[in-house]
């Protein structure tokens, strides 16, 4: 017997569409709320908001679709909530672990200016949300004990056993040769290949949001380095002019899924 109050699965086409509409709503404010507690903003995470979520989804499961167009957005809708649902529960796993990226890269800063092992009031300090502190510690000063660090290398052994001494060292005597590390002319950084689509400025821009994207999410060592970024769109670019019929494009930088992601579109003239 059907309780009161129960999910009506009888829905007109758009019944359907308005249904959809809603929950497309709700999964986007929820990837917002949990955003804002992995970023330390929120105490605790979204629970009942997610349970609400979930229960749409298994109500529409139930939902006969005749509309091939209705069916094909709610599968997509499926398939991001999966998505969501994963990155979710892996990041909470992290959490409670101790080892969330952004928690350790924001330590792995702090500690590389003073060394030693973090407290709970420094990891406050860092923004890090009180209610994951203890065991983000916990697993730092474990990690860190003397018998889990691993020993430095030998200092000698780097240093050459005999040859002559550097040149910096012999008072800079004419005819001595060219220094061991050339400098620069002109104190300018080699300049990297103009890439086809894209001024060289448009790329510096780009570049530049790219690391501040990561910068914000607390994932520096993540980022791409420049020229790796350079030879990659170098091989892409002329497949995107070619493809989208175009002359230039411009490059967008988008944080989706807690990663930073490229795209190129075509520039408006």
């Amino acid at each position: 017997m059907k309780k009161p109050g129960a999910f009506n699965f009888q829905l007109t086409r758009e019944g359907i569409e308005n249904r959809l509409g809603e929950m497309e709503r709700k999964m986007d404010r929820l990837r917002s709320l949990y955003e804002s507690f992995f970023m330390g903003m929120e105490r605790m995470p979204p629970n009942t908001p997610r349970h609400e979520m979930n229960r749409m989804m298994l109500e529409m499961q139930q939902v006969p679709i005749g509309n091939a167009a209705l069916r094909f957005r709610f599968q997509a809708l499926t398939q991001k909530w999966v998505l969501l649902a994963t990155y979710w529960n892996r990041t909470l796993r992290e959490i409670e672990a101790g080892t969330y990226r952004r928690d350790v890269a924001r330590t792995q800063r702090h500690l590389a200016e003073r060394g030693g092992v973090i407290t709970e009031e420094e990891a406050l300090a860092l923004g890090i949300p009180k209610s994951r502190v203890k065991a983000f510690v916990a697993r730092h000063q474990r990690a860190n004990k003397p018998g889990n660090r691993t020993p430095p290398a030998p200092a000698t052994a780097t240093t050459p056993k005999s040859g002559p001494p550097p040149l910096a060292a012999r008072g800079g005597a004419q005819g001595s040769g060219p220094p061991p590390v050339p400098a620069r002319a002109g104190g300018t950084k080699p300049t990297l290949p103009s890439l086809p689509g894209l001024s060289d400025q448009d790329f510096e821009g780009a570049y530049q949001r790219y690391l501040d994207a990561h910068r914000k999410l607390g994932m520096e060592e993540q980022a791409m380095p420049k020229e790796k970024m350079h030879s990659r769109l170098g091989k892409q670019l002329p497949k995107i002019l070619d493809e989208k019929q175009c002359d230039r494009v411009r490059l967008e930088i988008a944080v989706e899924d807690g990663k930073v992601r490229l795209r190129a579109w075509p520039a408006e003239r």
